[in-house]
């Protein structure tokens, strides 16, 4: 299709970037009643941000 790349969605990886930026804004109340909680929390915010980076800044165009 002559028209895919311009109806493709773009801006995903920065919703991805929000919402690990959030995870981690809330991460130290979860942390501060369960450290395991807290701290997979910490780890899920830190993994979904990084995806969104990846998907945002690193990722090769075709």
């Amino acid at each position: 299709m002559a028209h895919s790349e311009h109806n493709r969605p773009k801006g995903s990886g920065m919703v991805l970037i929000v919402i690990g930026i959030f995870i981690f804004i809330f991460a130290p109340n979860y942390f501060k009643n369960d450290i395991i909680g807290g701290m997979a929390i910490i780890i899920l915010g830190f993994a979904v941000g990084g995806f969104g980076f990846y998907i945002s800044f690193l990722k090769k165009k075709k």
